[in-house]
């Protein structure tokens, strides 16, 4: 009985806790790890800008230059329209 208590009571990690569990697997080399922290973390924020530089920092660190590449561009366009969002939304409260 107690098995399933703890089935049904374990939480799921926040998105916020795998990138974490990214950066401290980083910091040790365990790059994988670090990389499958960060995708679970995207899965569960897919518009987090952060999380996408992170990532980009793994795969360049894993020599996938493309990939960072990628991240990194995809980071960039994320804190462009929460930008623009600031700017719509302060035009729009005058």
């Amino acid at each position: 009985m107690n098995f399933l208590k703890n089935i049904f009571n374990k939480k799921q990690k926040s998105a916020v806790e795998y990138a974490l569990d990214c950066e401290v697997e980083r910091r040790k080399g365990n790059l994988k790890t670090a990389l499958e922290s960060i995708n679970k973390a995207i899965e569960l924020e897919k518009n987090n800008d952060m999380f996408y530089a992170s990532r980009s920092n793994v795969k360049k660190s894993l020599n996938d230059k493309q990939g960072a590449l990628e991240d990194i561009n995809k980071a960039i366009e994320l804190q462009d329209s929460v930008n623009a969002y600031k700017k719509m939304k302060e035009a729009l409260s005058y």
